[in-house]
């Protein structure tokens, strides 16, 4: 495969990752963005962690998580706590209800997910079996 056929693979990745994402989004229920999901997501998987470095791992400026985790922390979802170690710095963390709102959305967007390769044909769920298994290393560092 040469160079530009990898570039228009990527294009189409990107797509579906996208309306993947927006279909999960559908029929959502809680207050919580999408920025501040996976802000959210990050506490819960890596646990308490400053906001800078928050938004250097989400990729956004540290403006722009501050005012994501102050929408977290106003909904209780997120705690700041003064660094034992240095004043100076805030650590953030996710609290028992972020917690449980962040298990409650994953289980909401893996039944629907699960409800739509239930109806594949079972080659087709292997095919995107197989997929996951290729595509993995893409994203893991």
């Amino acid at each position: 495969m040469d160079s530009r056929d990898s570039v228009e693979l990527a294009g189409e990745l990107l797509t579906l990752y996208g309306r993947i994402r927006r279909t999960t989004l559908v029929g959502k229920v809680d207050e919580v963005t999408a920025s501040q999901s996976a802000a959210l997501g990050r506490l819960v998987r890596d646990g308490a962690t400053t906001t800078a470095d928050l938004a250097r791992a989400e990729g956004v400026r540290p403006q722009s998580m501050g005012a994501t985790i102050q929408a977290l922390v106003d909904l209780g979802l997120v705690d700041r706590e003064q660094d034992p170690t240095d004043g100076r710095r805030t650590i953030v963390s996710a609290t028992d209800a972020g917690r449980a709102a962040r298990e409650d959305s994953h289980r909401s967007r893996t039944r629907l997910l699960a409800e739509r390769l239930a109806a594949l044909d079972p080659d087709d769920r292997a095919t995107v079996a197989r997929s996951i298994a290729v595509l993995r290393p893409l994203v893991e560092s």
